[in-house]
């Protein structure tokens, strides 16, 4: 199990057509690649959270444009996608009294691997925790 601490990004938007659009659009010119994403809407508004290329760009390019950002440290784990998985990783972190806040991923296309993306209440704790599934 392979895991990085990465830079996130979630930007508050309004639930309207076009808004992912033209955020992605927005980066898109300044070439910069959008590596994770999950969108969640809400009563009064969506929220994206995305991990990019260049989580620093992003923040100006999408500043800019007179977005409300938030940033946070999240995990990305890299997991062998096979039933069972999650359980193990997701029981190691709740007996560390770890919580998970959220959660959002998507399978390898080789259907190899899964990427997830953690945010975590104990981020140094969690990194502790999944150091010793390395090798697994």
């Amino acid at each position: 199990m392979k895991y990085a601490v990465q830079r996130q990004l979630s930007i508050a938007i309004e639930n309207q057509p076009g808004r992912l659009a033209a955020v992605s659009r927005a980066l898109a010119e300044q070439s910069i690649n959008i590596r994770d994403l999950t969108v969640v809407d809400n009563v009064e508004q969506g929220m994206i959270r995305l991990i990019t290329s260049d989580a620093e760009k992003c923040k100006a390019v999408l500043g800019k444009l007179g977005l409300y950002i938030v940033e946070a440290d999240v995990l990305e784990v890299i997991l062998t996608d096979t039933p069972g998985k999650l359980a193990v990783l997701s029981q190691a972190l709740a007996d560390a009294q770890i919580n998970i806040d959220y959660a959002y991923g998507s399978e390898d296309k080789s259907q190899e691997d899964i990427r997830l993306i953690l945010k975590v209440s104990n981020l140094p704790k969690a990194c502790q925790v999944i150091s010793a599934f390395q090798d697994s």
